[in-house]
């Protein structure tokens, strides 16, 4: 009779393991649906002001570079080669962004209830990856408007740099969220290297254009390769090679000091916020 109590708790643990992974998931989900709610809560366009920011910003880079200064740095259409990189980015970038307040805004729900706290910044991420996903439709319109068309890459490609891009982020944001609640100065940091990092990265030039003049100092901005997979993908439905391998690295060093961050700097959420 022993014998049988103890060999069914290793199923029993089993069983609550993936209960407590179902349940994290699901407050992820209803956390993700809370952020898109309240973000267009009392708006009349409601989503399409997330769409609005990065086709805004295309048309004016593109009236300038392409227009104004004749600058010619792809065969594509430029506001297609701007597009392309600048909804992967704006995933990113906002992201992080809302992400630093996940902790120090929500100090009166981390005080009442006890939850896995991670999920509130990876919250974030999930909810502005819905507003990505719905970028991507415009996207294909905008592509097949200019002759190009979707190949089946795509079914394999999205998902996969999807994947990616999230773990890439999982590090960054749970390190921000975190020390954002002991200086509440990172926040505004944050979003002026935002900015810096945009023009950092190959968005509004190609990749190739910057390491004939760099060569490998440019794969240490890990969204540099990223974005090209991104761009390389929805214009000419180039599946990513092994050329991705500095995001992935990044990835996984973020994912490390994010994590060993957020734990050593939770017990101490309350008393700091």
């Amino acid at each position: 009779m022993a014998t049988a109590s103890i060999a069914s708790r290793p199923d029993l643990w089993e069983r609550l393991k993936l209960t407590q992974m179902a349940r994290t998931w699901e407050l992820l989900l209803l956390l993700t649906a809370r952020e898109v709610k309240l973000r267009y809560q009392g708006t009349v366009l409601g989503l399409l002001w997330t769409l609005a920011k990065p086709l805004l910003l295309g048309l004016v880079f593109s009236f300038a570079l392409s227009y104004v200064l004749r600058v010619k740095v792809t065969d594509a259409p430029y506001v297609l080669f701007l597009l392309s990189a600048l909804f992967p980015w704006t995933w990113f970038q906002s992201s992080i962004q809302t992400s630093a307040g996940s902790f120090s805004n929500n100090a009166a729900l981390l005080k009442k209830v006890y939850f896995p706290r991670f999920v509130l910044p990876l919250s974030a991420v999930t909810s502005q990856l819905f507003h990505f996903v719905l970028s991507i439709p415009i996207l294909v319109l905008l592509l097949v408007a200019k002759g190009y068309h979707p190949g089946p890459e795509w079914l394999l490609g999205v998902p996969l740099l999807i994947a990616i891009q999230l773990l890439l982020l999982a590090g960054p944001v749970l390190l921000v969220a975190s020390l954002n609640v002991f200086l509440r100065d990172l926040e505004h940091l944050v979003e002026v290297l935002m900015t810096l990092w945009l023009y950092l990265t190959p968005i509004l030039y190609p990749l190739a254009l910057v390491e004939k003049r760099l060569g490998p100092v440019v794969h240490l901005n890990p969204m540099a390769s990223l974005i090209e997979a991104w761009r390389d993908l929805f214009l000419y439905d180039q599946l990513p090679g092994t050329d991705i391998w500095p995001a992935l690295v990044f990835a996984a060093v973020a994912l490390v000091a994010g994590s060993i961050a957020f734990k050593a700097l939770e017990g101490q959420f309350e008393v700091a916020l």
